[in-house]
């Protein structure tokens, strides 16, 4: 088996600085190619009927493709990327592919407000605990079809934060009078960002860095299909906030 690192160390350096990494052509096209057949199959419709296309439904709870990949997570290139990253300290992978249907009459823009997951209410979110995501579209998605958005180097910023305030980090930010995310999306050193991208590129996301979802003025909908990974010792590690954001990573 070959264990050699599936990052270079000038990606791991971006992922540090930036709390993202984009890795291009990660799905093979005849994994892709069984996805889109299985995801259609299970909503009755197809991709390109518009007519087919069941708009009430945004999302599939509990959702797992067949072997050899049940979920994004099992992809062997994001696999090796997440255990490199983490030296094998992280779990996870699945989760529910999220749709934005198009709406050509509605008016885009970027969103204002960020979040970042992992809290909320309990029926919602645990408690803390995600430190890594990932997505990829099921389909290609360009410029303004329902990207998913995020703030470059608010990863650093929200570390910052917590810091200051480690007791917060159970989600009791959240009841701060007039709290606003902008308190974490404030270090983004571009401020938001659309990712699109042909379908089989994956971007990972530093758990701390602020995202959101966007409008889709396109024409055809984006899947997402998202992977999100948390400690394996959740207990002992989601409520370590230290001065060093990478004591639990392997980088």
């Amino acid at each position: 088996m070959d264990n050699s690192p599936v990052l270079s160390a000038g990606q791991v350096s971006f992922f540090k600085e930036n709390g993202y990494l984009i890795l291009e052509n990660c799905i093979e096209p005849d994994l892709l190619a069984a996805w889109q057949e299985q995801f259609w199959w299970c909503l009755s419709a197809k991709f390109d009927d518009p007519d087919s296309w069941p708009t009430d439904q945004t999302f599939i709870g509990r959702w797992r493709f067949t072997p050899p990949c049940p979920n994004i997570g099992a992809v062997p290139m994001v696999q090796a990327a997440v255990d490199q990253l983490s030296g094998g300290n992280f779990i996870g992978g699945g989760g529910a592919p999220i749709i934005k249907w198009p709406n050509s009459s509605g008016q885009w823009s970027l969103p204002r407000s960020s979040h970042i997951d992992g809290y909320g209410p309990p029926s919602q979110h645990p408690e803390g605990g995600l430190v890594l995501g990932a997505l990829a579209n099921l389909h290609d998605v360009e410029s303004k079809g329902g990207c998913f958005i995020y703030w470059p180097g608010s990863h650093l910023s929200t570390h910052d934060y917590f810091v200051r305030h480690p007791e917060q980090i159970n989600g009791s930010f959240l009841d701060n009078e007039g709290w606003n995310y902008t308190e974490f999306s404030k270090g983004s050193t571009e401020g938001p960002t659309e990712f699109y991208a042909p379908a089989g590129t994956v971007i990972l996301w530093h758990g701390f860095m602020c995202h959101n979802g966007s409008p889709n003025v396109n024409t055809t909908p984006r899947i997402g299909i998202f992977g999100r990974w948390h400690y394996k010792k959740l207990e002992e590690m989601r409520y370590d906030i230290l001065d060093d954001l990478w004591k639990h990573w392997a980088v």
